[in-house]
């Protein structure tokens, strides 16, 4: 019962190329409550008691430098069949706070340029679950780029399967080269003509 320890819903946009090529993932993850007000304990406020922009740019860099020393890919993986797609480090990055919640943004572009055609999945999650990802209930997923014909098909996981009788101790010995958490994967699959 001890994993996970911090939820988060996805909003993304898989990125097209006016050739209809897949470039990258766009990722908004709102984190929850819990993990949102102990992210921000103690860090500077306005007198409203809201982040500063300083304090959500400082906070965003960290998000970031935390997933690329963790060796986590950012959580994110680009498959087509048994071959899988590494991603550049991200760009664009920011975060918000809507006065419960921190919502990071951010865009993962892929090192080379997928064509469109053909099926790709995005899954998205964490090999040792500390983190559970959940796809948003409306609009999870969008095509940004128009691909003509492309269709994307969701799989979302079911979270208390396998994992409720397990101890602290076997997820403690999880790592990034762990696939445990692989069978909690968000996935959006593009099918394109």
């Amino acid at each position: 019962m001890a994993h996970p320890h911090v939820w988060v819903v996805i909003h993304s946009q898989l990125l097209y190329a006016p050739d209809g090529s897949l470039t990258g993932v766009r990722h908004d993850w709102t984190f929850d409550e819990g993990f949102s007000s102990f992210a921000l304990q103690g860090l500077e406020q306005t007198p409203d008691g809201k982040p500063t922009e300083k304090t959500l740019s400082e906070l965003a860099q960290v998000n970031i430098d935390s997933l690329k020393e963790k060796e986590f890919d950012y959580f994110t993986y680009a498959k087509r069949g048994k071959d899988q797609f590494p991603f550049a480090p991200p760009r664009d990055y920011s975060l918000t706070y809507d006065g419960t919640a921190l919502t990071l943004h951010f865009t993962l572009p892929l090192q080379k340029p997928l064509p469109a055609k053909g099926a790709t999945a995005i899954d998205v999650y964490d090999p040792t679950y500390f983190v559970a990802f959940q796809l948003a209930d409306d609009n999870p997923v969008k095509l940004d780029g128009n691909p003509a014909g492309c269709t994307v098909d969701l799989h979302r996981p079911d979270p208390a399967a396998n994992s409720t009788s397990l101890s602290e101790g076997f997820f403690n010995a999880l790592t990034s080269a762990s696939n445990f958490g692989s069978q909690f994967a968000n996935r959006a699959t593009v099918s394109c003509p």
